[in-house]
């Protein structure tokens, strides 16, 4: 890393973590690991040995924590994984709309720090700690080809998933 710069994407996982630390009561209460391990195990983010340490929890709570406390230590990509494994399954599209609801509000908000905008959220929290980000300049063309980017991606992704999880599964049939 070059001194005061973070990578966007570094931003972006520490900020996806932090969701998953702030639902985690609300995964863990919601969430059945055991409908997503063939799918987590085909990515190579879940061993059959996490299978087993998951499944040797004696409540769906606890397996629900043991299940998170492992994808978040496989990297970058254990936020999206999780969202594509709910979405493959389809039993709990709830969480992962859940998910993706609060990824793009603090993605938003994260957006109007960077820029000196008006926070939508009174909070603003975006689950990374303000000073360790870049101040790049109000409105540079920069900052909002990467607003753009992000929200014109992101507005798309859950329905972009579906489609294609769909359209995979119609040409599987």
């Amino acid at each position: 890393m070059n001194g005061n710069k973070i990578k966007e994407e570094e931003i972006l996982h520490e900020v996806r973590l932090n969701i998953l630390e702030e639902q985690r009561h609300y995964l863990c209460k919601h969430l059945n690991p055991q409908d997503h391990f063939a799918y987590l195990r085909s990515k190579h983010l879940l061993t059959r040995e996490d299978e087993e340490l998951i499944k040797s929890e004696v409540t769906s709570k606890r397996r629900a924590e043991r299940f998170l406390d492992i994808l978040v230590q496989k990297g970058p990509n254990c936020y999206k994984s999780l969202v594509d494994a709910l979405l493959k399954n389809g039993t709990q599209l709830f969480l992962a709309e859940k998910l993706n609801k609060e990824y793009e509000r603090k993605k938003i908000n994260l957006h109007n720090l960077l820029t000196g905008s008006e926070p939508m959220d009174p909070r603003g929290d975006i689950g990374v700690d303000p000073a360790a980000l870049p101040r790049p300049t109000v409105g540079s063309i920069e900052n909002q080809n990467i607003y753009k980017s992000h929200t014109d991606s992101a507005s798309s992704s859950l329905t972009t998933y579906k489609s294609s999880y769909i359209s995979s599964n119609d040409s599987n049939a």
